[in-house]
């Protein structure tokens, strides 16, 4: 199964970043002052107002299940990369919040009970467990529910000189990990933390995953950085302005100040 979502993947770079430019068709928008947009594999979306509302719309774009978290606090980052199960993280609190598919409470982990000084990052791990970036003492860990720790990488100073490295996203692809650092580029760990190399893209907050392809974007334009081929893709977007964005199988989402813009697209 895997291997055959890996060719959809592929095919989907292909067309995108291929010499003939797709047609963006659009599909619908929902209108909202949204601070974090994430999708899942089933095209779902999740949205985070400015005042910590969570939002979750279908792949047509009906709202399914709204709940207010910010009682809780600042909602950092949200990671849907199990749609069952969607993780919530508080960075000032240095908490994690684990939701269901419905966005109902489930249970949280305080990272401080379990030694994590300062989590600067978290997310899912592809095992179920999670992946976080301890910027206390500059370490990526994997860590089970129950808080026990299962992988750590060492100091990053082993492999960087930057002592404000400040992870601002991880992604657990099933094969590599990235940790995302917009003033030192984004290293790559494998499943074992074991640091690999840095890809150096700077300056970028949203990355996005999809098999051997890395995307990111700026106002104007999306890019795709094919890893193993060390090439770098340019398409420009159907719409300017954009703050955010997300890709699901042949869909773009992009976010900006009114809302979200949903695209598929069209090879010529």
């Amino acid at each position: 199964m895997k291997k055959k979502v890996n060719h959809i993947i592929v095919l989907f770079a292909w067309i995108l970043f291929s010499s003939f430019e797709p047609n963006w068709q659009y599909l619908y928008a929902i209108e909202a002052e949204a601070k974090i947009i994430e999708t899942d594999r089933m095209g779902n979306i999740y949205l985070i107002s400015k005042t910590n509302q969570l939002y979750k719309y279908n792949a047509q774009g009906v709202l399914q299940s709204t709940l207010n978290y910010a009682y809780l606090g600042n909602i950092t980052q949200l990671d849907a990369s199990n749609p069952l199960e969607i993780y919530l993280f508080y960075r000032e609190l240095n908490a994690l919040v684990f939701l269901d598919n419905n966005l109902a409470y489930r249970g949280r982990l305080n990272l401080g009970d379990i030694g994590i000084i300062q989590a600067s990052a978290a997310a899912r791990s592809y095992s179920n467990g999670i992946w976080v970036f301890d910027q206390g003492d500059l370490q990526l860990k994997k860590i089970a529910k129950d808080g026990s720790l299962l992988q750590v990488s060492g100091n990053s100073l082993q492999f960087t000189s930057n002592k404000n490295l400040s992870v601002s996203k991880i992604i657990d692809n099933g094969d590599k990990i990235y940790a995302n650092d917009s003033s030192e580029g984004i290293l790559v760990f494998d499943l074992f933390a074991n640091y690999l190399k840095t890809i150096p893209i700077k300056g970028k907050e949203e990355i996005k995953i999809l098999g051997e392809s890395l995307f990111y974007m700026d106002e104007k334009h999306l890019f795709s950085y094919q890893m193993k081929l060390f090439k770098r893709d340019t398409l420009a977007l159907p719409q300017k302005q954009n703050r955010s964005f997300s890709l699901e199988k042949d869909r773009l989402y992009l976010l900006n100040d009114k809302g979200v813009w949903v695209y598929q697209y069209k090879a010529n």
